[in-house]
């Protein structure tokens, strides 16, 4: 009995979903093809072949949107011994309603969507007892349906969308009492569940422990692991179309009946292996039409194609803007796929994008009509050269999607206005949706009731005066008709009774781009509700209008805000930034504060009786929740003040990196917080001074003020940096030269290279610096006349210095010597020395010549100049080989004299400009032009030198080379600074100028007139410090896209003004003690700071450390007057504000006794600056601590007032401390432990508050 109701449920079940096929009629032959016809007719003739009578019947949703629903309802209507009927979940059909009637029925369970207020109604109005079995979405109703089943045989999860995954294990289901689980949008299944399959892939469904994943790379891939696994019976085997899946419902439900599988195609081929489990009696039955399931699949699925070769299948046009070249299996390499596709003889430009198989060809804009030649390639082996011919793009199908007309009357000024919505597609001759395009918005709408509008799918109806639309029983007649085609349709809508144009509305997932929580505080953070919205004809909808129309708003007339519970939430409904035809509800906490996280409910109301609620956490705002130190990878040696890595975390564990979030919510001793220029936070040591033979400890500590968290390291300083050591760069300084002139040089770095200097714990020294001149090197070759080392721009003595100092090798006679090097410091002891052996090679041991192999793609989008007059900015793309000369053994030596006789290219889209008619041995210079057909992506040709060797004959040398045009794009950014230049000094980000009138040096000639690093004519500007961004070539000939002044991180003396334009020229009036950050950014969203500090002489090179002031500390209220004062002898600016007001003529020294709120802040030469809040209250009360450290226990007694023994309270910076752990009181003294004077200390005496001060 069991089996025969699961026989008669499927039955029926096939009823109900074979109704959602396409409409066709029935086969000829139906044991080999199954198509079906309007769905709820066929549902009704299913259930009247299936029982003869029957109690209890189940409806079910017919509407696309809610497959889910009918399938879940399967197994309960099983269960029941009902048969299945499906409905408009609007609108209960009236033939079904006949149809139960006859059967008897008096029980109607009605599941998910179909359980609307207007089925039910009319259900009950006919007599039947209806039982509604329903959740707020597809997860809900699915658990509802399950709740109510009797002891499943197993469970199947699938996801949220997954319909396609579940038609591959419906059918066995169905057949085996299987239930079947739906997932929310995050894969989740709701509470615990015990399954035995999950279906469909991790996006879709996350891990269930104990459950065995059925999934694979597509739907098709899937349905092949489902049937590989479960055990089928194949004496019978139905083959669906897996995109459009109404003729795969089908198929899962009468399927059942025999334990039969259901094999998905793509239209083409069928993944699953079926072959190898028919029996020679099988039968093999297609669903649908053969548009559906051609004959040829159905041949596949009996005899599947081997492998075979890798060839050519069809090439098509499938849109007016693409081909599609289908491959008889997708290729080992799609990058050895070349396609060329022509109109004529003029190429056609195309972008291939694959998938699997298949390879879209798709053009910018829309192919002309006309005839097309597409030659595909592999390799070199041409693998097909079709035809393709383009017609005009025209309208192929108009239709009007909706079946009512929903209505919406306004009221304004005692006038009513009725306006009618419908919605509408528009088809192309390739199936291809142009609703949207020009030529969809040609279609002409017409109606005999009013005016009609129709605009991007949405038909707008206001009736003629006097016309009431709902008193059109008969409809409302709507024909559409584009002119050009001649294609036309017409629809009659029924006018709907209810009110606004949504049946329905549910609320679904709230996302964010970034994945980030909706927070307080946070205004600026965008975040989207989903929906799921259907409109009176049961179709879902999206557009905006009629999402609009059909919701109840909260806030006035003009308002589209939803009803939010929280006033920090507000949820408003927009039209979509991406498409502004389409409705999107934004979501956005306000900026105010909250104290704890606070639960949200957001409600959507249709004007139908629909809402749908959606609850979500507004968390606090971000803070500083724990701050953890770690000790630095490098050494820190005495005097520096180096970076201290730290994490932070806020309560909801997200990392803080800004310092305007950590600013005053962390307290560090040992170190402080610095802002970089890009804005976050950096923690650097304080100064510490080591004169001892070996490291000293430094402990660091830092504590969070809101929660307490603390953390501290103990980092070693190490004796005073000092030079150790000198490194030589082989692939700068070459060691054979050919004798009798030929010459190199090196240096520390500021042009050559060559040279590097180490200190002793292994760190480069920056050499290139001007200023730092405590280091040199003695450079003496041992035989002068074979190999000569020169010094030029250095010391009084010869040697080596920073700045623009070089050595010059220079050849002599031929043999080899020893050059030897001496690193001295400022006492002339030598630190370190090294040596280098050269050879002065001869003229008869060059046997051979050689040039640089060109191995990178050089930029070839410069266009031609006739002149050939290129800028310096151009010529930044060059390439550059040099020449050699070589020994019989390989070796390579540098050339005297001009040993390139020429240098020519053999295309004419390179233009050797340097060596062309000879030069040195680097002297030849390559620039890559834009070819000549400008079909062209690149060039390539061969770089040819003839070289006049020692031996007086001429050698040919060449070496490839390979353009490209495509734009140059920033891979990296990095800010140059010429720090050999007097007055010119870098930290990391930070550049200081430092003028000096004495020698005319000033900061505008330091800065130069741009901080690009080419000027507007492409010439190369004279600046010291500049912006240059490396592109995917190599080179740094692309100044940056934007250049900007950042007001945070600039600070200008009154009067003071400094601009930057977006090109990066700069000009001002550059007054020491001023700063200025800069910004600049790439056309690829690379992003560089730097900070430009102006000083002059009297200032300290380097200096970041901030002015000391003395007799007023930070935060402290004083009862008394105040002198603040200073011993630095670099301070440049003194301003004190008095509650936001400029203090005049405020000069430090001079005591301050008014009662109010201060700030003072103080700024030395280099743009230190210290600042200093406090405030004096004559009226205060105060008492005056002894505070005190006694072995490592900081503590502060404090003697009360006359009389008083007791307090009714302690606190610390705003934080209420403990007596007994915290505080005791013995007598008239009062003790606070774990307390200093830069604690802010508060003693609350009955009604009166003391503030304790030193």
């Amino acid at each position: 009995m069991k089996k025969t109701k699961k026989a008669l449920a499927s039955l029926a079940i096939a009823g109900m979903v074979l109704s959602m096929a396409p409409i066709s009629v029935f086969a000829a032959d139906e044991d080999t093809r199954l198509a079906g016809a309007d769905r709820y007719l066929t549902s009704i003739k299913i259930a009247e072949k299936a029982y003869a009578s029957a109690d209890t019947a189940v409806v079910a949703a017919g509407n696309p949107n809610n497959l889910v629903d009918a399938l879940a309802a399967a197994p309960l209507a099983a269960q029941e011994d009902a048969p299945i009927y499906l409905t408009d979940k609007a609108d209960m059909n009236d033939d079904v309603v006949k149809s139960m009637k006859a059967l008897g029925v008096d029980k109607v369970i009605v599941v998910g969507a179909a359980a609307s207020k207007a089925v039910v109604d009319e259900l009950k109005a006919a007599g039947f007892t209806v039982e509604e079995v329903k959740g707020a979405g597809r997860v809900e109703t699915a658990e509802a349906i399950n709740a109510k089943l009797t002891a499943p045989a197993g469970t199947f999860v699938v996801g949220y969308d997954g319909v396609a995954d579940a038609m591959s294990v419906a059918s066995f289901a169905a057949a085996n009492n299987y239930a079947i689980v739906v997932t929310n949008q995050n894969g989740m299944a709701n509470g615990t569940v015990e399954a035995d399959y999950i279906v469909g892939g991790t996006t879709r469904v996350k891990d269930i422990a104990g459950a065995k994943r059925l999934a694979g790379a597509d739907r098709y891939d899937t349905n092949k692991q489902v049937i590989a696994e479960l055990d089928f019976d194949f004496g019978k085997v139905y083959v669906g179309n897996g995109l459009t899946l109404a003729d795969a419902l089908v198929g899962s439900v009468l399927a059942a009946q025999t334990n039969s599988p259901i094999a998905l195609t793509d239209g083409k081929t069928v993944k699953a292996d079926i072959a190898s489990n028919l029996d020679a009696d099988s039968v093999i039955v297609a669903l649908g039409g053969t548009a559906a399931v051609s004959n040829a699949v159905i041949d596949a699925v009996k005899n599947p194609p081997s492998d075979g070769v890798f060839a050519v299948d069809t090439v098509s046009a499938v849109a007016a803007d693409v081909f599609a070249v289908n491959f008889t299996k997708a290729p080992a390499d799609a990058s050895k796929i070349t396609f060329e596709v022509k109109q004529g003889t003029a190429p056609v430009t195309v972008s291939a994008t694959w998938d699997g198989a298949k390879a879209a060809l798709k053009k910018s804009s829309k192919f002309i009509a006309g005839t097309y030649t597409v030659v595909v390639k592999e390799g070199e082996k041409e693998l097909a050269n079709k035809e393709i011919t383009v017609s005009e793009q025209k309208v192929a199908k108009i239709e009007i999607t909706s079946s009512k007309l929903g209505v919406v009357s306004k009221t304004t000024d005692n006038e009513t206005v009725q306006t009618g919505y419908a919605t509408y597609k528009v088809l192309d001759q390739y199936g291809v949706d142009i609703t949207n395009m020009a030529l969809g918005q040609n279609v002409q709408f017409q109606t005999g009731v009013g005016s009609i509008e129709a605009s991007k799918g949405l038909i707008k109806v206001t009736p003629s005066t006097g016309l009431n639309l709902l008193t059109f029983s008969g409809g409302v007649v709507i024909t559409a008709n584009d002119t050009t085609s001649g294609v036309s349709t017409t629809a009659t809508l029924a006018t709907s009774s209810q009110i606004g144009t949504l049946s329905d509305i549910v609320l679904t997932t709230l996302t964010n781009a970034d994945g980030k929580e909706l927070t307080a505080g946070d205004s600026t953070t965008v975040f989207y509700l989903g929906y799921e919205a259907t409109d009176l004809s049961g179709n879902p909808t999206t557009n905006y209008e009629l999402v609009k129309q059909g919701l109840i708003f909260q806030g006035g007339e003009n308002s589209t805000n939803l009803t939010s519970s929280s006033p920090n939430v507000t949820a408003e409904l927009v039209q979509d930034p991406k498409d502004s035809t389409k409705a999107a509800i934004r979501v956005t906490a306000s900026d105010e504060r909250t104290l704890v996280d606070q639960p949200v409910i957001i409600t959507a109301m249709t004007w139908t009786g629909k809402n749908s609620q959606f609850n979500t956490t507004l968390k606090k705002q971000a803070e500083v929740y724990t701050f953890n130190l770690y000790a630095p990878a490098e050494a820190i040696a005495s005097g520096e003040s180096k970076e201290i890595p730290f994490v932070a975390y806020d309560q909801n564990n997200v990392q803080i990196t800004k310092f305007s979030d950590l600013d005053g919510k962390v307290k560090l001793t040992g170190a402080y917080l610095d802002r970089n220029v890009d804005g976050t936070a950096v923690v650097k040591n304080d100064r510490v001074t080591n004169n001892t033979n070996s490291s000293i400890p430094a402990v660091i500590s830092a504590s969070v003020i809101e929660t307490g968290k603390f953390s501290t390291i103990t980092i070693n300083i190490q004796k005073t940096v000092k030079a150790d050591g000198l490194e030589f760069d082989s692939s700068v300084v070459k060691t054979n030269l050919q004798a009798g002139g030929a010459s190199q040089k090196a240096d520390f770095g500021y042009d050559k290279g060559g040279f590097t200097v180490k200190d002793q714990y292994g760190r480069e020294i920056d050499m290139t610096t001007a200023a730092a001149s405590d280091y040199k090197i003695r450079v003496k070759s041992d035989a002068p006349t074979v190999i000569n080392a020169t010094v030029t721009g250095g010391d009084a003595d010869g040697n080596l210095t920073t700045g623009e100092s070089q050595v010059v090798f220079t050849s002599g006679a031929a043999g080899s010597t020893t050059v030897r090097f001496e690193l001295l410091d400022v006492n002339n002891k030598v630190v370190d020395s090294k040596s280098l052996t050269f050879s002065s090679v001869k003229d008869t041991d060059i046997k051979d010549y050689s040039i640089d192999e060109l191995s990178k793609v050089v930029y070839g989008g410069t266009a031609k100049r006739a002149d050939n007059n290129y800028t310096d900015q151009e010529k930044g793309w060059n390439a550059s080989p040099k020449v050699y000369g070589k020994t019989s053994s390989g070796a390579l030596v540098v050339l005297k004299g001009t040993p390139v006789v020429s240098a020519k290219s053999t295309s004419g889209d390179f233009y050797v400009y340097g060596g062309a008619t000879g030069g040195a041995y680097d002297s030849v210079k390559v620039l890559a032009t834009k070819p000549a057909d400008l079909a062209k992506t690149g060039a390539t040709g061969t770089i040819s030198v003839t070289v006049k060797g020692a031996d007086g004959y001429l050698y040919p040398v060449s070496t490839a080379i390979e353009s490209s045009t495509a734009g140059p794009k920033a891979e990296s950014v990095s800010v140059e600074v010429a720090t050999e230049q007097p007055g010119v000094e870098r930290d990391n980000d930070v550049v200081t100028l430092t003028a000096d009138p004495a020698s005319g040096r000033t900061i505008a000639s330091l800065l130069g007139p741009t901080l690009a690093k080419f000027q507007a004519d492409g010439s190369k500007g004279t600046q010291n410090v500049y912006f240059q961004a490396k592109d995917q070539y190599g080179k740094t000939a692309s100044n940056l896209a934007y250049y900007s002044l950042l007001s945070e991180g600039t600070s200008l003396t009154k009067g003071s003004i400094v601009t930057v334009a977006a090109n990066g020229e700069i000009s001002g009036t550059f007054v020491p003690g001023d700063y200025i950050t800069v910004s600049a950014t790439t056309t690829t969203n690379l992003v560089k700071n730097v900070k430009i500090v102006f000083a002059t002489t009297g200032t300290t090179p380097g200096d970041t450390t901030a002015p000391v002031v003395t007799g007023v500390e930070d935060g402290k209220t004083y009862s008394a007057a105040v002198t603040p004062a200073s011993t630095d002898t670099d301070i440049a600016t003194v301003v004190l504000t008095k509650g936001g007001t400029a203090v005049d003529g405020y000069a430090l020294g001079t005591a301050i006794s008014e009662n109010g709120a201060y700030v003072l802040t103080v700024t030395d030469n280099a743009g230190n600056k210290t600042e200093i809040s406090f405030t004096i209250d004559s009226e205060s009360k105060v008492l005056t601590g002894d505070f005190q450290d006694v072995l490592g226990v900081k503590f502060v007694d404090v003697t009360l007032p006359a009389g008083v023994t007791a307090v009714d309270g302690v606190a610390k910076d705003g934080v209420a401390v403990t007596e007994g752990t915290g505080y005791t009181v013995e007598g008239s003294k009062l003790t606070i432990v774990d307390v200093t004077d830069a604690n802010v200390i508060t003693v609350t005496i009955g009604d009166d508050v003391y503030t304790v001060v030193k």
